[in-house]
């Protein structure tokens, strides 16, 4: 019985690293629909690296105002709820982007996976 249980341990954390990979590439695809899409290459990197900042620190329901350097986007992220899925932290987020006068707002998941915030993709 003991075999068995370490078994499916082990098969559980080999789908999540091969899971990581897949949600490493995801984590810039989830924003493919929003206008954050438009970001260039380096606010693409800048995006992430706060969108990982804000999950790691920002209490639930404070906003963070991000914008790009040029201010033609501005975004405004919302952590609105903790939850755990298959043992990991995980975080809801509100994301509302205004550009060129038009506003979106979509929520996304994400978990927390050997130390980085990946989207979570269901």
């Amino acid at each position: 019985m003991m075999h068995l249980k370490n078994t499916k341990h082990t098969l559980v954390a080999a789908a999540m690293i091969c899971g990581s990979s897949v949600a490493l590439a995801q984590n810039s695809l989830f924003l493919r629909d929003s206008p954050l899409a438009s970001v260039t290459g380096a606010e693409l990197d800048t995006l992430l690296n706060q969108i990982n900042v804000t999950l790691d620190t920002v209490d639930i329901n404070m906003p963070v105002t991000w914008e790009t350097q040029d201010k033609r986007l501005t975004s405004v992220w919302t952590v609105t709820e903790d939850y755990q899925k298959q043992d990991l932290s995980c975080r809801k987020m509100t994301l509302e982007t205004v550009k060129a006068g038009e506003t979106s707002r979509v929520t996304y998941g994400f978990c927390k996976i050997d130390g980085n915030w990946l989207f979570d993709l269901e």
